[in-house]
């Protein structure tokens, strides 16, 4: 099996040797998670800008792509999540129009009450509730978090209605497994999303937002992002 350092080389590579898929075919199933980083998918040079109200079905609707056509070529750090005002570029072509693995599950029935490694703080992003930050972004509990220890007395009171939006630049304590630890390393993206990385190294999506804090998408070229990985129960 490659090290992690071997894989991401491998991964980057990707980006040279496969080529655009043909817009006649229709793909139904999927190259798996890794390969799906860093593709060479072309960009048709056409933008468009977020309006109010807009979501990223209709935008893909409009010019006949996936939602996660747009989502990673864009290299977005959300799926779920677009802001007015955003330029977003087009793709060429559909690659997997039916395709939403690109979209971080809403996993409601999750018991897990701690992530492994950190980081021990997230930063509230505009559209933010507290039921997305537990159940989407980190796959833990609303009471975990609502329960960390130094837990803001903000998040303390959003408990009566987690559904509610958040303010954007909020603290909130993630509560971190026991002798747990994460590798960090630089990863430059240029085609994907946080969710696909995060599924094939096994984070969620909320540990790379909380190192990334501030990024939503690129208006091109390949971001250097901070990424986690390994993440594991070490000796205490």
């Amino acid at each position: 099996m490659l090290g992690i350092k071997e894989n991401l080389l491998f991964i980057t590579a990707l980006g040279h040797f496969v080529a655009a898929l043909p817009a006649a075919d229709i793909y139904n199933t999927l190259p798996t998670s890794a390969s799906i980083i860093n593709l060479n998918v072309s960009a048709s040079g056409e933008t468009y800008t977020v309006q109010s109200g807009d979501t990223l079905a209709a935008i893909a609707d409009q010019y006949g792509v996936g939602v996660c056509d747009i989502a990673r070529l864009n290299i977005l750090s959300d799926a779920r999540s677009i802001y007015p005002g955003e330029e977003l570029r087009v793709p060429a072509q559909a690659t997997f129009p039916y395709d939403t693995s690109c979209i971080t599950p809403n996993n409601t029935e999750t018991t897990n009450t701690c992530i492994y490694g950190g980081p021990h703080t997230y930063t509230t992003q505009e559209g933010d509730t507290l039921q997305k930050i537990a159940n989407v972004n980190f796959n833990i509990t609303i009471e975990s978090i609502v329960n960390q220890t130094s837990q803001t007395p903000y998040i303390k009171d959003a408990a009566e209605n987690p559904y509610a939006i958040l303010e954007a630049g909020q603290n909130v304590k993630i509560p971190v497994c026991d002798n747990s630890a994460c590798t960090m390393s630089q990863f430059s993206l240029s085609y994907g999303t946080l969710q696909d990385f995060a599924a094939t190294y096994s984070v969620t999506v909320g540990q790379l937002i909380a190192v990334n804090t501030g990024y939503n998408h690129s208006a091109g070229g390949a971001p250097v992002l901070a990424m986690l990985h390994d993440c594991t129960i070490v000796a205490s």
